[in-house]
């Protein structure tokens, strides 16, 4: 297929995906949310950095397991963008005010920079190969091959069970995530 045409499968696929997690009733939110933030992380060595996400857009509610994994003193780190087009991990101070970036996202206003061990990727959809689409603008594809590259972060997918497919159409430069967090199998 070429990338043109993966390019406008994406596109459809992302706008479908949109209304349907936007349809995701408040209980079911809730449900989910609550099953996350119980997720057993034992595995996780103390001090871990975990890279977490602000949800926006319908986005699974990550924040109270952030809270939760904070209180077990692992350190948080939220992605912020950079004139790269890669993004940075910063510390969050849990207890300081974030500030909205270009893309209306809140990102730590003084947090150290930070390379986690974990980062929780958001996205639109997730298909069971690890594979995701995101909004478009290649932040995380880029984000993952550099950090690949460089340390040993492993790159976590978290979404609604109804945001996973069976497979995605993919380009040469889409990167695979390690795991794929399915709420429904908890």
């Amino acid at each position: 297929m070429s990338l043109e045409k993966i390019k406008i499968e994406k596109s459809q696929l992302r706008a479908h995906a949109l209304k349907k997690i936007k349809l995701i009733k408040p209980s079911e939110k809730l449900f989910y949310e609550k099953k996350l933030k119980e997720i057993d992380l034992s595995f996780l060595s103390l001090n871990h950095t975990i890279a977490g996400y602000y949800p926006i857009n319908n986005e699974l509610n990550i924040l109270p397991l952030l809270h939760n994994l904070s209180s077990l003193g692992h350190q948080i780190a939220l992605p912020c963008i950079t004139e790269k087009k890669i993004l940075d991990f910063r510390i969050w101070d849990m207890k300081k005010p974030l500030e909205k970036n270009q893309y209306k996202i809140y990102e730590p206003i003084d947090g150290l920079l930070s390379v986690p061990e974990t980062a929780l990727v958001p996205g639109v959809l997730f298909d069971t190969s690890f594979h995701r689409l995101g909004y478009g603008g290649g932040f995380y594809d880029r984000t993952i091959e550099y950090y690949r590259k460089k340390n040993n972060t492993k790159f976590i997918g978290i979404c609604y069970p109804a945001q996973i497919v069976s497979k995605l159409p993919r380009a040469e430069h889409d990167q695979r995530l390690d795991f794929l967090v399915n709420l429904d199998e908890i």
